[in-house]
């Protein structure tokens, strides 16, 4: 099999710990890997100032790839390149679609550079890079571009939502669910982490033999699926399981530190 050439992960419940940290073991992993001359990248439904959030990660990345793989983001340089996006008049009517089916929904667009959302969500997250407004109708005038959707139900499992929605017209956009917690993601036809992933390959001509990905929800299953090697993290939502090749053990653990310590034990042991 060929030498890794990629690390691909997912950061919240995979790369991350819990609580939103990166562990000591985790950055030495990723320093060793680099040095190796392996890149790093995130991919990751955050947005690129949801990346950014993490300082501690940026110095171990060489790219990132936000928003479930509709944006292209350089940390090192600041810049987003939007791959896919939601006409915003379908995505209203989308919205309109799934409020029929979940009335407790709220929603908000990521535009790529901030969110849109209705006022409700201000009690769930910061202020910081939101807009918020008052009804669903709002979001959508407000918005003048939308890279994703989120339907956020607190009282709903995302597979709940995910089945309320499952004969709706959703205008052929993707969809995935966050398992136990109650959001929708709603991207541009064909945009999710394996799209996404696979153009920033494309671009430095690496094929997907070359790529080791990491993750733990719905949303990562079209990345561990294309990758030539994939770990699903020990405490995996079961369609990332089915979509990976191997297991990894949780992010509590340092999973994908343990794996990356395989890999380069490997490259030694096959060099000596």
């Amino acid at each position: 099999m060929l030498k890794p050439l990629v690390i691909a992960s997912d950061l919240d419940g995979t790369l991350l710990a819990p609580g939103g940290a990166l562990s000591e073991r985790t950055c030495d992993a990723l320093a060793a890997a680099r040095a190796d001359g392996m890149a790093v990248v995130a991919v990751t439904a955050r947005t690129p100032y949801g990346v950014d959030m993490l300082p501690d990660l940026l110095p171990y990345l060489d790219g990132a790839v936000c928003s479930n793989g509709a944006i292209v983001y350089q940390p090192s340089t600041g810049r987003i390149r939007i791959l896919r996006s939601i006409r915003v008049g379908l995505g209203r009517k989308v919205a309109g679609a799934i409020a029929k089916r979940l009335p407790d929904a709220l929603f908000a667009v990521e535009t790529g550079t901030g969110i849109v959302g209705e006022a409700q969500y201000q009690a769930l997250v910061g202020s910081s890079n939101w807009d918020f407004v008052d009804g669903v109708d709002a979001v959508f005038k407000r918005a003048k571009r939308a890279v994703k959707i989120k339907v956020y139900c607190a009282g709903r499992t995302g597979e709940e939502m995910a089945e309320a929605v499952e004969d709706a017209d959703l205008g052929g956009l993707t969809m995935c669910h966050w398992g136990d917690f109650g959001m929708l993601d709603l991207n541009a036809r064909g945009a999710d982490k394996a799209f996404g992933l696979a153009t920033w390959c494309r671009e430095r001509r690496v094929g997907p033999d070359a790529v080791v990905a990491f993750g733990d929800m719905p949303n990562d299953a079209p990345m561990l699926a294309w990758a030539g090697r994939s770990f699903a993290m020990g405490d995996a939502h079961p369609e990332a399981i089915a979509a990976a090749r191997g297991r990894a053990a949780t992010n509590a653990e340092d999973g994908v530190a343990q794996i990356i310590e395989g890999l380069l034990d490997n490259d030694t042991a096959a060099a000596a």
